[in-house]
């Protein structure tokens, strides 16, 4: 990485190179807090707006789907074929949303642990943020909803549903709050401090 490497590509790709638990907990969470004024959550909730409303906060790369199944190819060739899987080679542009091969799963989705699900879809080019309330996920509203993920394994508990280019236009048409850039989330997280 060079000093002259535009500010916008490091994050971007710092976010998809993060191992995932970390880009989400420790990235998009606090840019999501510091973009909208919220509060960091305590306990079973990611966020707190000042009106007490809680918001869960989930964030899933874009990435074109790996060719490297079993069956596929031999051991050998597998192994030589990490060597270009990485992610920051499989991301997809937003372009692309309608007709590339992806899945970008919102897992763990606590129901009742929220009023607010934020949802969060890192493209090679942009970034997409969605807002659902509770009530649109508690009925089951979603395209793709699974009642099973999470350690709340229960009916009416924990949940997931996948976005992909079938569905993607669903989640624009009905949840998008906002478009940014990766310029924008550094400009954000110039000035979020790391106190975790």
């Amino acid at each position: 990485m060079s000093d002259h490497e535009p500010i916008g590509r490091i994050v971007r790709d710092g976010l998809f190179l993060a191992a995932s638990r970390t880009y989400g907990e420790q990235y998009i969470e606090p840019f999501i807090c510091a973009r909208y004024d919220f509060r960091r959550g305590g306990g079973d909730q990611d966020a707190v707006d000042s009106q007490g409303r809680r918001y869960e906060v989930k964030a899933c790369r874009v990435l074109h789907a790996s060719m490297n199944r079993r069956g596929t190819r031999t051991l050998l060739e597998r192994i030589r074929y990490e060597l270009t899987n990485v992610t920051t080679n499989r991301m997809v542009p937003f372009i692309e949303a309608k007709t590339a091969s992806y899945d970008a799963n919102v897992q763990n989705v606590k129901r009742d642990h929220f009023d607010v699900l934020i949802y969060v879809l890192l493209f090679e080019d942009c970034v997409k943020i969605f807002w659902a309330d509770q009530e649109r996920i508690r009925t089951g509203a979603l395209p793709g909803w699974s009642e099973k993920h999470g350690r709340y394994d229960a009916p009416g508990k924990s949940g997931q549903f996948a976005i992909n280019r079938s569905t993607v236009q669903w989640h624009l048409d009905n949840h998008l709050r906002e478009t940014v850039t990766y310029e924008e989330m550094a400009e954000t997280f110039a000035q979020v401090k790391d106190d975790a």
